[in-house]
């Protein structure tokens, strides 16, 4: 009897959302998509890529001495090349040609140049460096093995052959490379995709904000009488609101991600098990902090607990004030800690990464305080709740 109820009141549930289809399009899809898009057209210029960068100091140490080295160390002087790198003696990044490179590259061996850094500047200017290097170096040999080809040549030929495709190696490669490290670089957040990551943490407490307000209406209309004069324990009971809990947070967190999405401003082109996982980890952090809300306080105490949150959310999540544009440190420090982070941080990185690995440490940290929450609140309904 009491397994019936409880797919009885499952069932009431589902019908509930579907039959309020029109409230839940209002408050989890054009209530967000309008303040985001409001929101995100006035912080569009906080979350411009800059297009501006300083040059990388580098050091070129020539070991060997020859044509080829020679070569090289023009492949930082020409074009696109001259505008990021800057030779200098003082260079951050110390580049050492060994001694026999060209005899090792005339011989289709391999010759490595050293890479080092005087202290750690920036991966990604290591990771241009490198990649040009390579790059050079992979034209360089393919020139090389066509110009042993062509064996009814003269030397002569062949160093013309090799002198004019050394010089425009220097001009395609280092192009190639600046393209695919530079022009390229990392993923940045627009500003709308911020607003899609960002306004979730507000959303998180108005879904919490539902729930328990549905507790305390069932409570109000009889049916949590009705449900509590069947054979079912405390616990049971308890459970079972988190499940419809969960279920309502489910289906709302969808609709919002799927506004945003259909919209075109986030969650675009990312992988949706990731979506989906985020998604269940933040339903369960919305399932248990409604059960540790309506097993502590009462309606009026938590509408004001939740509220306070809101608040906490509007002023230190990031959606309404972007936090890179804020100077003070007390500013920053809350808004790390702010208690939608978790969830907002989670979303970023799926975004700019695309990666399950990235947002594992956020999908910990849900699972973790769930259970925390779960724990606290399931003992206080063991001990006394709703008698």
């Amino acid at each position: 009897m009491a397994m019936m109820r409880v797919k009885a009141t499952i069932k009431v549930t589902f019908k509930a959302i579907i039959a309020q289809w029109k409230v839940v399009l209002l408050m989890y899809a054009i209530f967000p998509l309008v303040l985001s898009i409001g929101m995100g057209y006035f912080q569009r210029d906080v979350f411009k890529p800059e297009t501006t960068i300083d040059k990388i100091n580098i050091r070129i140490i020539d070991e060997d001495n020859s044509k080829g080295s020679q070569n090289f160390r023009e492949l930082f002087k020409t074009g696109g090349v001259k505008k990021l790198f800057n030779l200098t003696d003082k260079g951050e990044y110390v580049l050492t040609i060994p001694k026999g490179y060209e005899s090792s590259i005339n011989k289709l061996k391999q010759s490595t140049i050293k890479v080092d850094e005087k202290k750690r500047v920036s991966r990604n200017n290591e990771i241009i460096i490198k990649s040009i290097i390579s790059q050079y170096g992979k034209s360089l040999t393919e020139a090389i093995t066509i110009s042993k080809k062509i064996e009814a040549l003269n030397i002569q030929d062949k160093q013309k052959i090799f002198n004019d495709v050394s010089s425009k190696i220097n001009k395609v490669s280092s192009e190639t490379a600046l393209k695919t490290n530079l022009m390229k670089g990392e993923k940045t957040l627009t500003s709308f995709e911020n607003q899609g990551a960002s306004m979730m943490t507000y959303m998180i407490f108005m879904m919490v904000m539902g729930c328990v307000a549905g507790y305390h209406l069932d409570k109000e209309n009889g049916c949590f009488k009705r449900l509590n004069s069947t054979p079912i324990t405390r616990v049971a009971f308890f459970n079972l609101d988190l499940l419809l809990f969960f279920i309502a947070s489910l289906i709302y967190g969808a609709v919002y991600i799927l506004s945003f999405a259909i919209a075109g401003l986030a969650f675009i082109g990312v992988n949706p098990l990731n979506l989906l996982a985020i998604l269940i980890g933040q339903s369960l952090l919305i399932t248990t902090l409604s059960g540790i809300i309506i097993a502590f306080l009462n309606k009026q105490n938590s509408n004001i607990i939740i509220i306070i949150f809101m608040y906490i959310e509007i002023i230190f999540g990031g959606a309404f004030i972007p936090v890179k544009e804020v100077t003070n440190k007390v500013f920053t420090i809350l808004s790390k800690i702010s208690p939608g982070n978790i969830v907002s941080g989670a979303y970023k990185n799926c975004m700019l990464f695309n990666s399950f690995d990235k947002i594992l440490q956020y999908l910990l940290m849900m699972f973790i305080v769930s259970i925390v929450f779960y724990i606290i609140s399931i003992l206080k309904v063991k001990i006394r709740w709703e008698e």
